[in-house]
């Protein structure tokens, strides 16, 4: 169980991002041989692509959170010392991690007032609260990524920098 926890620790968006990606080109190849051997297209596969797509998308923002791999602009940090470089890329989380308690908030507000007046998508009758429901839980696994950056930095392990190189 350990193990399992571990390399779910380590691997989990990736798996996710692959079985999500995966599952996309299926729906989609199925529907481009449904609708040349048939004439027609499935009715399900467009939508569930489509919300399969948002959860990729929100997901892979946190596998990149995760890395410490996201797109920053940099340039004018780099000639700084690796001390202050680390103080102010913390500084950038602290931010982030403030947009993402905003977005997770809201994010629970909209979807505890979509119980009260429903939505159901178009072809799939689905809760469209479920689909909603991927942008706090995104924004919440990339609040505990940054965060268990932050802890694995200090405890030694890894640098807060990420990919960017630590010298000078």
């Amino acid at each position: 169980m350990k193990n399992l926890l571990a390399w779910l620790d380590v691997h989990f968006e990736d798996a996710l991002c692959g079985v999500l990606l995966v599952g996309i080109m299926i729906m989609l190849m199925a529907q481009v041989v449904v609708r040349f051997a048939f004439g027609h297209g499935l009715t399900f596969s467009e939508e569930l692509c489509r919300f399969s797509f948002l959860y990729l998308v929100y997901f892979a923002a946190s596998l990149v959170a995760c890395k410490g791999a996201h797109i920053r602009v940099t340039a004018h940090t780099q000639k700084l010392p690796a001390p202050v470089r680390v103080g102010l890329l913390m500084l950038a989380d602290l931010l982030w991690l403030g947009f993402n308690a905003t977005v997770i908030y809201q994010g629970a507000l909209l979807i505890d007032s979509m119980s009260t007046r429903p939505m159901v998508s178009g072809s799939m009758l689905l809760d469209l609260r479920y689909v909603y429901f991927a942008v706090p839980a995104a924004f919440t696994l990339q609040s505990f990524r940054i965060l268990q950056r932050w802890y694995r930095h200090f405890r030694g392990g890894v640098s807060i920098l990420g990919q960017q190189q630590e010298e000078v």
